[in-house]
């Protein structure tokens, strides 16, 4: 399977960049073609300015040859995508989000309707894996009670455009500031494995 990661946290060092090497000692297992884009690591600005929404709105082809090409040729490319990432403030890290406004982008995500009688298209049907690798410094059940925004986001609301047959994993380590050494490396043995099993 061609699958496109993508990691977003700023050290090295952290306990998400220790799932991310989990994730693809997981996947080499099945030798599934690999992309990672780390966010941080090329400096990538997540804002969407002005001209960019402009030309979004009013003529989306002119999006195509910009500096976002590389992420939409991934995006195009990838059969499954693996996000992995920290969640801060109940959701995405802001680096993310702003991934996803400026990538899923008409013309490479959905194609916008020429009349009226048409509708919004999906463009990305070829998705046929969907995963999130992410920890949490609260418990499960404060995650619940706040609706779990980031997962809500990536695997019910962008999942609609994805394939029909689309597998879903979602691999979340909650309480991370609490817990012991064991319960962290017991997570990241069911990331590799979790992973190992794709194709």
């Amino acid at each position: 399977m061609k699958v496109l990661v993508v990691y977003c946290h700023p050290s090295p060092q952290s306990f998400t960049h220790a799932a991310l090497d989990r994730v693809l000692a997981g996947l080499a297992v099945q030798h599934n073609e690999v992309e990672v884009i780390d966010l941080y690591g090329e400096g990538f600005d997540p804002v969407l300015r002005l001209d960019e929404w402009t030309t979004y709105i009013e003529t989306p082809e002119e999006l195509e040859g910009g500096p976002m090409q590389r992420h939409y040729d991934l995006l195009r490319w990838a059969e499954g995508l693996v996000f992995v990432h920290p969640t801060w403030m109940f959701g995405l890290p802001a680096m993310l989000k702003g991934w996803l406004d400026r990538t899923f982008a008409p013309g490479v995500s959905f194609s916008l309707p020429a009349s009226d009688d048409e509708t919004v298209r999906s463009m990305i049907r070829h998705i046929k894996l969907a995963a999130t690798v992410t920890s949490t410094g609260t418990p499960w059940w404060v995650m619940l009670a706040s609706g779990m925004p980031g997962r809500r986001l990536l695997h019910r609301s962008i999942r609609l455009g994805y394939g029909v047959p689309c597998r879903k994993m979602w691999l979340c380590l909650h309480g991370i500031e609490g817990s012991t050494a064991e319960k962290r490396t017991r997570h990241l043995d069911r990331v590799e494995k979790a992973f190992a099993k794709v194709k």
